[in-house]
C-alpha cells in the first residue's frame, strides 16, 4: 500500500455540507460506497450518500462532483439520485467503520477506527484501506495533538476481511476479495476469527478439497463446531475429500451430539439466516 501520508480520513469527511450547483446547501455528507466487484485494482469511490433535514436520504454518483475540499462537496450537476445499493457496493461508514475487519496476512482481529482515502489524478477517490490503531480513536476523541499520523496501524483493503453482515457476504461474493485467496491454513485463521455462521458461509464459497485442508489445519472444536453449522451434506462433501485416515476420526466425531454446560446440543440442519444472499464466485 502506497505511504499513508496526506490522506482522507473518512471520519473528517462525514458531516461536510453538499451544496447544489447553485451554492445552496442540498444536505450533508453522510457516508461513501464502493463497490466490490470492479475489475480495476483500485478501490474507487462510487457513490456519495447526502442525508437531508426534511427529505428522504439520498445517493448520488461521484461523477455528480464537481468540487471536493476541506469543508464542502460541490455538485456540478443534478445527477439522477438512487435509493438502493447495488448487489456488490457497501457504505464504508455503515460497513467498514467501528465494525470489525480480520487481517488476513497478520492474522489479527481488529476494529476499524477510521477509513483511509486518497485523491486521484482524475479527481476521484479512492479507498486505500483501515486504520485499526487507537491513534484513530485519539484524534476523533480530539486528541489529535497526542496521536501519531494515518499510517501507523493501517491494513490496506486489499489484506482485510470485513465482518459486518453485509461487507462479508459482499465479499464472498467478490472473486477479487482477500477471502479467495487464502490456501488452507490462511482459511483456518479466518474462521477462527469469525462467529460460526459466517465461518461456515466462508467454507461454503471454497473447494471442498480445500476446505477439508483447512478443517485438518485448524483446532478441532473450531474445525467441529463450522462443519456442525453446514448442511450434513456439505460436511459429508468435506469430510469425503479428506485421506482415509482423516476422514474416519472425523465421521465418527460427527456422528455424536456434543455435550455443552451437560445438556445435548441438536445439530443445526439449515444454513444460517444469511443463506439466501451466498453466492459463489464465478472463475
Amino acid at each position: 500500500m502506497r505511504h499513508a501520508c496526506g490522506v482522507l480520513l473518512l471520519t473528517r469527511l462525514i458531516g461536510q455540507d453538499v451544496l447544489r450547483p447553485d451554492g445552496h446547501v442540498l444536505g450533508r455528507l453522510a457516508d461513501l460506497t464502493v463497490r466490490l466487484n470492479r475489475g480495476s485494482e483500485s478501490q474507487l469511490i462510487e457513490r456519495l450518500v447526502v442525508t437531508r433535514r426534511h427529505d428522504a436520504d439520498m445517493m448520488l454518483p461521484w461523477t455528480a462532483v464537481a468540487n471536493f475540499h476541506s469543508g464542502q462537496v460541490v455538485l456540478g450537476a443534478d445527477d439522477a439520485a438512487a435509493h438502493e445499493l447495488e448487489p456488490d457496493e457497501i457504505l464504508l461508514g455503515r460497513d467498514v467503520l467501528d465494525t470489525q475487519i480480520v487481517d488476513v496476512v497478520g492474522q489479527r482481529l481488529a476494529r476499524v477506527a477510521d477509513v483511509l482515502l486518497a485523491r486521484t489524478p482524475d479527481s476521484r477517490l479512492e479507498c486505500l484501506g483501515v486504520e485499526v490503531g487507537f491513534s484513530g480513536v485519539l484524534r476523533r476523541l480530539g486528541l489529535g495533538r497526542i496521536a501519531p499520523e494515518p499510517g501507523e496501524d493501517v491494513v490496506a483493503w486489499s489484506d482485510l476481511h470485513l465482518t459486518s453482515d453485509r461487507g462479508h457476504l459482499v465479499q464472498l461474493a467478490t472473486p477479487r476479495a482477500a477471502v479467495h485467496r487464502l490456501d488452507a491454513r490462511g482459511l483456518a485463521a479466518l474462521v477462527s476469527r469469525v462467529d460460526t455462521d459466517a465461518a461456515a458461509e466462508i467454507l461454503a464459497s471454497r473447494d471442498p478439497g480445500l476446505v477439508a485442508d483447512a478443517v485438518r489445519a485448524s483446532h478441532p472444536d473450531v474445525g467441529e463446531r463450522v462443519l456442525r453449522a453446514m448442511p450434513d451434506v456439505a460436511a459429508a462433501r468435506v469430510v469425503a475429500a479428506m485421506p482415509d485416515e482423516h476422514a474416519e476420526p472425523w465421521r465418527d466425531r460427527l456422528a455424536h451430539s456434543p455435550a455443552l454446560f451437560g445438556r445435548r446440543v441438536v445439530r443445526s440442519r439449515v444454513w444460517p439466516h444469511r443463506r439466501h444472499l451466498i453466492r459463489r464466485p464465478q472463475p
